[in-house]
C-alpha cells in the first residue's frame, strides 16, 4: 500500500501563532485558579493569545481521492491483512477507546415545538414507536400515568406521550437528559441495548485476545460515572457468560487541567459574577491526554453513537480487522519515522456534514495527509472552497492508531499536536456572549503530526445516531 501516507518527516514542536499576553491580566485569584486546574499560566496565556489573535487556517492543496491518498483494499489483499489483524489480537495488542460524554439532548431536540414541520416529525416518530427499543419502558411510564402508549399516540395525545418521554425520572424515562451512550437504541428478543452495550459486543468481535480478554475504555462526565459502573454490572456478566470473555472495561473523564479561558463581548477575559474567570470544556481533542493513559498498543477510536444491532455487524467487524490489519502492514513498511501513525475508514460523501480526507501544505515538511473540519479553513477563498466541494469522501471517525514506538515506549502525544490548529465558536453564558475556545479536535489537529493513512471502508459501517428519528432507519432495525 505504498504511497497512501503523509510522508514519514520527524515532527518538531513548535510555538502557537499569536502573541502571549503578559501576566498582568492575571490576578492572584486568577493564578489560584490556574493553580486548582492544575493548568499553567504559561497555558492560560498561550489561550489568551490564541483568543485575542486570528489563527492560522489550513491550507488545502486537493481532497484526498482513491489512489492519491486514500487505499482501496482489493480482495487479494483481505486474507493477509486479517491474518496480521489475528496475530496481533491473540498477543493483546488491540484495544478499543470509545468518547462517551456526549448527552443525548440533541437527539431529542425539536419534538416540542409548534412549527407545523415539528409536529409531523413528532408525529412521524411516534407512528414508529414499535419500532424504537425503548418503547416498552415509555409504555411502563405511560401506564403509570393513567393512559395506554398506543392508543395515546393513535388519538394524537403527543403532549402527554412527550412529558412522559421527557420529563426526569421517576414521572418520565428523562431520555434526553442522559448520555447518548446509556440510550437504548436497538431492540432484541431479550430486550433493548443501549450504545455503550454494542460497543462491547463490538470488542468481543475485534479485539479479544488468547486470554479471552477484551481492552475497551471509555470516557464519561463525572457525574455520570457511577451510572456507567451500573450499566456495566448489569450487562457485564451476561456477555463475559454468552461469549466466554472478560471484559476489562476502565472508564476515564477529561481532566479540568484541559478546560480552556474565555473572552467577553468586549475581548476581556470573561468573568462571572463573584470575579472569577470562565473556563470550559476543551472539545473532544482534550480527550488526547485519556487516550495515552490507556496505555495501549493498538487502539481503536470510534464515536459512541456509530453502532448496528447485531445482525448488521457482519461488514462492520470485518473492516475493522482490516483496518488493524493495514495498520500493522504500514508499521512494518515504514519502521521507525518518530511518531504515532494512524489508519482512518473514510466513508464515500453523502451529504453528512463534518470533515474529510486532504492533502494540505506542510508548515516545515512535505503536504501531509489530514482530517479537515471546515472551520479550520477559509471558505470565503474562491480556490479554497473549490477544493472543499470537490472533495469524495467523508470523515466518520473510524480510526485505528499506534501509540507506540517500535521499541514499545509509548509516544507522548502532545509533541505531535499543532497546537494553532485551535477552533473558535461564539457562545453564550447567563445571557452574555462568549467567545470560545476549544483545543485541536482529537483526529483533526491534536493529531495532524501523526503518520497517517486513509482507508475507503464501505457506507454500510457508518450508521451515527444524530437524531431519534434515525433510530428508525433500516440501519438500526434488525434484519
Amino acid at each position: 500500500m505504498a504511497g497512501t501516507s503523509s510522508g514519514c518527516w520527524r515532527s518538531r514542536r513548535r510555538s502557537a501563532r499569536g502573541e502571549a499576553v503578559t501576566g498582568s491580566l492575571l490576578t492572584e485569584a486568577d493564578r489560584r485558579q490556574l493553580e486548582a486546574r492544575e493548568l499553567s499560566e504559561e497555558d492560560a496565556a498561550r489561550q489568551i493569545g490564541l483568543l485575542s489573535n486570528p489563527f492560522r487556517r489550513i491550507r488545502l492543496l486537493r481532497p484526498a481521492t482513491p489512489g492519491d491518498g486514500i487505499t482501496r483494499i482489493s480482495a487479494e489483499q483481505t486474507a493477509a491483512l486479517l491474518s496480521r489483524w489475528g496475530a496481533a489480537a491473540a498477543a493483546g495488542r488491540l484495544g478499543k477507546f470509545v468518547p462517551a460524554s456526549g448527552a443525548a439532548s440533541r437527539m431529542f431536540e425539536g419534538l416540542r415545538g409548534a412549527s407545523t414541520l415539528e409536529k409531523e416529525r413528532t408525529k412521524k416518530l411516534f407512528e414508529g414507536l414499535s419500532r424504537l427499543a425503548f418503547r416498552d419502558d415509555l409504555a411502563a411510564i405511560c401506564a403509570a400515568r393513567g393512559f395506554a402508549l398506543q392508543p395515546a399516540a393513535a388519538s394524537g395525545a403527543f403532549e402527554e406521550i412527550l412529558s412522559a418521554l421527557l420529563s426526569p425520572p421517576p414521572q418520565g424515562l428523562g431520555l434526553a437528559e442522559l448520555p447518548k451512550a446509556l440510550v437504548p437504541f436497538h431492540q432484541y428478543i431479550g430486550g433493548a441495548r443501549t450504545a455503550f452495550e454494542e460497543h462491547l459486543h463490538e470488542a468481543v468481535a475485534t479485539v479479544r485476545d488468547t486470554n479471552a480478554i477484551c481492552r475497551v475504555h471509555f470516557t464519561v462526565a463525572p457525574e455520570w460515572r457511577d451510572r456507567f459502573k451500573a450499566a456495566l454490572r448489569d450487562v457485564r456478566p451476561l456477555i463475559e457468560l454468552a461469549e466466554s470473555v472478560v471484559l476489562e472495561v476502565t472508564f476515564s473523564s477529561q481532566s479540568p487541567s484541559t478546560d480552556t479561558i474565555a473572552l467577553d463581548e468586549k475581548g476581556g477575559l470573561f468573568r462571572l459574577e463573584d470575579g472569577s474567570l470562565l473556563f470550559r470544556p476543551g472539545g473532544h481533542g482534550a480527550l488526547l491526554t485519556n487516550l495515552e493513559a490507556t496505555r495501549g498498543d493498538l487502539v481503536y477510536v470510534k464515536n459512541i453513537d456509530n453502532v448496528q444491532p447485531r445482525s448488521r455487524t457482519g461488514t462492520t467487524i470485518l473492516w475493522k480487522k482490516l483496518l488493524a490489519g493495514c495498520l500493522l502492514e504500514t508499521l512494518e513498511r515504514i519502521g521507525d519515522c518518530g511518531r504515532p501513525v494512524r489508519v482512518c475508514g473514510v466513508v464515500r460523501n453523502e451529504g453528512e456534514p463534518g470533515g474529510g480526507p486532504f492533502w494540505v501544505e506542510g508548515e516545515d515538511g512535505p503536504p501531509s495527509l489530514q482530517i479537515v473540519e471546515s472551520a479550520q479553513i477559509d471558505l470565503e477563498d474562491p480556490g479554497t472552497r473549490r477544493i472543499w466541494n470537490a472533495s469524495t469522501h467523508f470523515n466518520p471517525v473510524d480510526l485505528v492508531c499506534a501509540l507506540r514506538a517500535p521499541d514499545g515506549e509509548p509516544y507522548r502525544l502532545a509533541d505531535f499536536v499543532d497546537p494553532s490548529a485551535v477552533l473558535l465558536s461564539r457562545k453564550s453564558f447567563a445571557g452574555r456572549d462568549v467567545v470560545a475556545l476549544e483545543r485541536p479536535g482529537l483526529w483533526n489537529g491534536a493529531m495532524s503530526r501523526w503518520h497517517t493513512v486513509f482507508v475507503e471502508v464501505p457506507i454500510e459501517t457508518f450508521t451515527p445516531v444524530k437524531t431519534v428519528f434515525d433510530l428508525l432507519r433500516p440501519e438500526h432495525q434488525p434484519v
